[in-house]
């Protein structure tokens, strides 16, 4: 399926898409380029001293999740996930973990506020048996709690 243009090289050959593999890439495209759009930019919180630091500020204790709230001095949001032993195993922690990471990719950058630390922790029994919807929920719940506090 390769075509050549008139006035290019033969070296430089032009590949043609089926339409279902052209639709498909337009997809992507756009969905790529929506997430360029997005007003906030995600980050993930890895050191010892932001986890502590967001430990003494705001906080929102739900269900099934925890949400700890901090301002940063930076203009994107970071986001840390921590699970303790009390949530269970090595396997089962990870599970809450993952459930919250995606439950923050879905939420945190519509609902949170710029400029502010996040940590998400994961409650015994629960953050891995509710459902994602409802996990989903309370995060939104949370973040706009919070935000209206931070002011």
């Amino acid at each position: 399926m390769l075509e050549e243009r008139e006035g290019e090289s033969p070296s430089a050959p032009r590949i043609t898409l089926s339409p279902e593999t052209h639709f498909w890439c337009k997809l992507m495209e756009n969905f790529s380029s929506e997430l360029r759009k997005c007003k906030h930019t995600l980050e993930t919180l890895s050191k010892r001293a932001d986890f502590i630091a967001a430990s003494k500020a705001e906080k929102f204790i739900g269900k099934s999740i925890i949400v700890q709230a901090r301002p940063n001095s930076l203009e994107n949001i970071r986001v840390g996930y921590t699970a303790s032993k009390k949530v269970g195993n090595a396997v089962t922690r990870n599970r809450a973990k993952r459930r919250m990471r995606a439950a923050a990719a879905e939420t945190v950058a519509q609902y949170g506020t710029s400029s502010t630390d996040y940590v998400l922790i994961g409650r015994a029994e629960s953050t891995c048996n509710t459902k994602f919807k409802d996990l989903k929920f309370e995060l939104i719940h949370a973040l706009k709690k919070l935000s209206v506090r931070q002011k």
